[in-house]
């Protein structure tokens, strides 16, 4: 196959998964894709998951526990303050005012634990705590100055785990990442954001479809058969 006719097949098939990707965007996808040929060879110390979702979820995974294990040790290097304290001070900093469900919904967190945070958050005077105007039963936080200069001290102790791990990256490769995970973050922050308590079985199929999801079934089985049958 000529190399122009590779090049458009290549498009071709990456359109279909990213219909809104630019010219760039597919620039950067197929320059990594040849980049990433046999690179995956060795990783985990060679306890490999048996196909490319599965191995791609577990690096990231393993990268977000090292990044939080850094974090973690980065705050022990201070006054106590819980990881994810700074998360929950973040989101109400960006957002400047926000009901307590809001906070804790875009942060993952259980409502009962994410309601304790807040409470000890209040406690401690780095946010203040307000009834909601349009909602009586909802609760509105802020920052108060004591929590801006914590998220600020927080930032900068913060930033050096995550340059640890990703600052040698080149900016065209931070670049790449960010446009490869970037709309996965965005797509399933929106599904969490109003399908966090249902069924999981149910959400996959929604969101699936009853056909897809057969499908990624019966392929999940036989892969997992043939991962089964080589480690015997």
């Amino acid at each position: 196959m000529k190399p122009i006719v590779e090049l458009i097949s290549a498009w071709d098939s990456f359109q279909e998964t990213r219909p809104d990707a630019t010219v760039a965007d597919f620039c950067r996808h197929y320059l990594a894709m040849m980049d990433a040929a046999g690179s995956d060879k060795g990783l985990f110390s060679g306890i490999e998951p048996p196909d490319m979702t599965s191995t791609i979820a577990k690096l990231v995974g393993r990268l977000g526990a090292m990044l939080t294990t850094y974090s973690k040790l980065a705050l022990k290097e201070g006054e106590e303050i819980e990881l994810d304290w700074f998360y929950c001070l973040n989101a109400i900093f960006h957002q400047g005012e926000a009901r307590k469900i809001d906070i804790i919904t875009y942060n993952f967190l259980e409502q009962t634990t994410g309601i304790d945070m807040l409470n000890r958050l209040r406690k401690a005077g780095y946010i203040s705590e307000r009834a909601d105007p349009s909602d009586k039963r909802a609760k509105l936080v802020q920052l108060t100055v004591e929590g801006k200069q914590l998220l600020f001290k927080l930032y900068e102790r913060l930033y050096l785990p995550a340059h640890m791990l990703f600052g040698e990256m080149s900016k065209a490769d931070s670049h790449l990442m960010v446009n490869l995970l970037g709309p996965i973050e965005q797509k399933h922050g929106k599904i969490l954001e109003v399908n966090r308590a249902r069924n999981f079985a149910d959400l996959l199929a929604e969101t699936l479809g009853p056909e897809k999801l057969d499908e990624i079934n019966r392929y999940q089985q036989n892969q997992i058969a043939r991962f089964a049958a080589g480690k015997e």
